[in-house]
């Protein structure tokens, strides 16, 4: 690019001086050559004061406002140097203006005055290898770069269409996959929450059992014949059995004098038992017979 404005700007050097008169053009000129932009316009503004309709003085003064920058004065400036009717100076400020255009990335209007440069040049049909002809040349190479810098313009700003497109995806995948996390979280917690519930839950449940089991224990022996100290029948229980809850009493000792109590009643029946033996055997034998 850079390669691109200094050749186009030689050119407008050269295309600048178009037949320069008075003391002021040729000062300014002079002053153009040095760099000495703003004091070169002084003086072809001075010049332009006395010749105001002269298009090559018009043509000096938009050259040295591009130079400074000033490009919005630079295509003023110029299109009034269009209003000539010598076509020589409308393809010079057709180029001009193209250049100034594409400075003011207005690049679409530039290719437009380009392709303008080279008509008013055909219709001119100027010798091969003129000055004339090589502003042609220029305005294509100019208008070639320009296609191509519109082209990579465009690539780009669809490349940065798709990366946002892209972006805009991946934030959405992003949200959707936080919002699962964020869902699988609440069910892993509601899991937690209701299988601490059911372990708060299983101590009531076994005591519940055991309670029934006891239940069913008391129904059984409820069910089943009392045995009856006094001689009282077999099978039939008693009220109070019925009422009470059964009651495991805890063996106590027993003492000395019950224990001599007991043994004495046990000898006493075992000297009983031996008396009734011994007259069992006194009894004389009778013999038996039998009748024929």
């Amino acid at each position: 690019m850079v390669m691109v404005l200094r050749f186009i700007v030689s050119g407008w050097l050269f295309l600048g001086w178009i037949d320069p008169f008075a003391d002021q053009v040729r000062q300014g000129n002079e002053l153009y050559n040095n760099g000495n932009y703003d004091e070169a316009l002084d003086k072809y503004l001075n010049a332009l004061v006395d010749s105001p309709d002269d298009p090559q003085l018009s043509f000096n003064v938009a050259d040295t406002q591009y130079k400074r920058g000033k490009y919005d004065e630079a295509l003023q400036a110029f299109e009034k140097t269009m209003k000539s009717a010598n076509l020589e100076m409308q393809a010079k400020s057709s180029f001009n203006i193209g250049n100034t255009l594409y400075k003011q990335g207005k690049m679409t209007e530039a290719l437009d005055w380009y392709k303008r440069t080279v008509d008013i040049v055909d219709e001119l049909a100027p010798e091969k290898d003129s000055e004339l002809d090589q502003l042609k040349n220029d305005a294509k190479y100019n208008h070639e770069f320009v296609e191509r810098k519109l082209e990579e313009k465009e690539q780009q700003q669809q490349q940065q269409g798709e990366e946002k497109e892209q972006e805009k995806e991946q934030e959405q995948q992003q949200n959707e996959q936080e919002q699962q996390n964020n869902q699988d979280k609440e069910d892993d917690q509601s899991g937690e929450n209701k299988e601490e519930k059911n372990k708060e839950q299983e101590p009531e449940e076994e005591d519940q059992q055991s309670e029934n089991k006891q239940k069913e224990d008391l129904n059984k022996e409820k069910e089943q014949p009392s045995r009856a100290n006094g001689g009282q029948q077999q099978g039939k229980p008693t009220s109070q059995q019925q009422d009470m809850q059964p009651q495991h009493e805890m063996p106590r000792q027993m003492s000395k004098e019950e224990a001599e109590r007991i043994l004495d009643a046990m000898n006493q029946s075992e000297k009983e038992a031996r008396n009734i033996s011994r007259e069992k055997n006194r009894q004389p034998h009778r013999s038996t017979g039998k009748n024929w």
